[in-house]
């Protein structure tokens, strides 16, 4: 998937890819940078199947599960992130 997130005017961009290699497993969150702001304007995932699902003023310092199709998953098992 391709997640843009706008902080401030400033786009960014980050290609997420799943899997791993062999006997290795790798952290499927995915972190994104804020500096000094205080909130996301926007997040934008374009998963591989083509959907785009669009986020507006997503909350920040904690993680938040994104379901294809269905945006923030209600309920997630969500943690606070790591100021």
């Amino acid at each position: 998937a391709i997640i843009s997130w706008q902080v401030n005017g400033v786009k960014r961009s980050r290609l997420k890819t799943s899997g791993g290699s062999y006997l290795a497993s790798h952290d499927p969150r995915e972190v994104l940078g804020l500096g000094r702001a205080a909130k996301v304007d926007s997040v934008e995932i374009r998963w591989p199947s083509g959907r785009v699902d669009k986020l507006a003023n997503p909350p920040i310092n904690t993680y938040v599960r994104v379901v294809e199709g269905e945006g923030i998953a209600q309920n997630p098992a969500a943690t606070t992130a790591a100021k």
